[in-house]
């Protein structure tokens, strides 16, 4: 969905406003200062689009600096990664005391939950991925050691994955949901395996055989959360192990398997819900599509969960819109 694009039928500053208010809206609330004088043209241009847990954008404009500054921080939901691929031109990120200086086809890591600053000293072009924090989090441990690292484009398999993003970018209204599903997750699993060998081998983490599993569990857990037949014994014989060992990997999580499934599928049913874009399914349709068979016990698991029905929920997210 556009929801900003070039325009010279109006003022550079009512291009520059507009512009705030559509990166508002796409992403979280930040400010946005023009960088240099003003031109005849801002040129800004934002697409956005939604893949399953995930969401995608594109941006382009005139040189700018953007400020996500504390006093924007809580006054919406958006405990979100945020995946900065440099397309064109060149950008500095700053968060937690680190700068990545970015050229086309590096990415860094970014958190919508604390300060950053990001600067565009000339026209510039990025994709940006959303990523829900639970979602990262699942695949990832502490994936806050990385933010505001730059992941260059001619280390490890970090091109690769800018690569297959900017694919993605080009094509990604001829795909049918199922398979941006497939490809949500392929996106996920190279951004893993990236950030994971940006670590020089003497500071890298050593997987036990334990944290393997689970790696590996939770990786077709996410990959197959649809499917109202994803249970114990189905992840067990996938894996290669038996149900016992299964339950026994996840004592340590505080949580069941199954207690595990029904959470994510419940974080997915909460971010279709908050999706205006969504509007044409009922809350029970969205349920059924995330794996849940029984309406009345969705909508028990959702109040017990979030504290609310899953029609309140809608009305009241998409009402601070």
């Amino acid at each position: 969905m556009i929801i900003a694009s070039p325009s010279s039928q109006v003022s550079v500053l009512d291009q520059f406003e507009s512009w705030n208010q559509a990166v508002c809206q796409a992403f979280s609330p930040v400010d946005c200062e023009m960088a240099g004088k003003l031109s005849s043209d801002f040129g800004g241009y934002l697409e956005t689009s939604s893949l399953e847990t995930m969401h995608l954008a594109q941006v382009q404009s005139a040189p700018l600096n953007v400020y996500r500054r504390k006093t924007h921080i809580g006054k919406v939901s958006d405990d979100f990664y945020l995946v900065k691929f440099q397309i064109e031109g060149a950008g500095i990120f700053s968060q937690r005391g680190r700068e990545a200086n970015l050229l086309p086809g590096d990415f860094v890591l970014a958190s919508a939950t604390e300060p950053y600053e990001l600067q565009f000293p000339a026209h510039y072009g990025q994709a940006i991925l959303a990523i829900p924090h639970h979602v990262l989090q699942a695949q990832l441990r502490d994936p806050e050691q990385y933010l505001g690292q730059r992941m260059a484009a001619n280390q490890g398999s970090n091109g690769l994955l800018s690569q297959f993003v900017f694919s993605l970018l080009k094509r990604i209204d001829d795909f049918d949901p199922a398979l941006l599903q497939r490809l949500e997750a392929n996106i996920l699993d190279l951004l893993v395996t990236s950030l994971s060998f940006n670590t020089p081998q003497s500071q890298r983490l050593d997987r036990s055989p334990r944290v393997e599993y689970i790696y590996r569990v939770k990786n077709f857990i996410y990959k197959h959360l649809k499917d109202p037949q994803l249970s114990p014994d189905m992840i067990a014989q996938a894996q290669g192990i038996s149900t016992r060992y299964l339950h026994m990997l996840f004592k340590p999580e505080d949580t069941s398997v199954g207690r595990y499934i029904q959470l994510q599928r419940l974080e997915g049913c909460r971010n279709c819900l908050e999706n205006p874009e969504m509007n044409a399914f009922t809350a029970t349709e969205i349920a059924f599509q995330w794996g849940f068979n029984d309406a009345s016990h969705f909508g028990r698991c959702f109040k017990a969960q979030f504290g609310m029905s899953p029609s309140q929920h809608r009305k009241n997210a998409q009402f601070s819109l």
